[in-house]
């Protein structure tokens, strides 16, 4: 599968707001080990989400093409979304983002870093 080179980790989209922690760590494991999992919005939240997103970092990265096999796959009620997702830079997790368009601005530039959603080591 293509995606990114050498990249261990996935993002899992599109998740029932009842999934738990504990669930995603099952169903992902069988396909490798997990080095971490976080699960957003955490398990222990109060208020109540339409979705949820999780990203699991594998000990390989050879597990993320077998993660992506998952795509489309009902869990709970909703068909998971699998993508690799871009490794830590700097300590820090950096995600992709998309331009936002407003009525009265030109698109926002991506932004380069976001605030670490998996710390990798120190």
């Amino acid at each position: 599968m293509s995606g990114i080179p050498g990249t261990a980790v996935v993002q899992v989209t599109n998740l029932s707001s009842a999934v738990s922690s504990e669930q995603m760590r099952t169903l992902f494991g069988f396909l490798g080990d997990i080095e971490e999992l976080r699960l957003y919005p955490p398990d222990n939240t109060p208020l109540s989400f339409s979705s949820k997103v999780c990203y699991i970092k594998y000990r390989d990265p050879s597990s993320v093409g077998v993660a992506q096999h998952l795509t489309n796959t009902v869990f709970i009620d909703r068909a998971l979304i699998v993508v690799p997702c871009a490794e830590a830079i700097g300590g820090c997790l950096v995600l992709h983002t998309f331009p936002t368009l407003r009525n009265d601005r030109p698109p926002t530039p991506p932004a380069e870093k976001r605030p670490c959603l998996i710390s990798y080591g120190s």
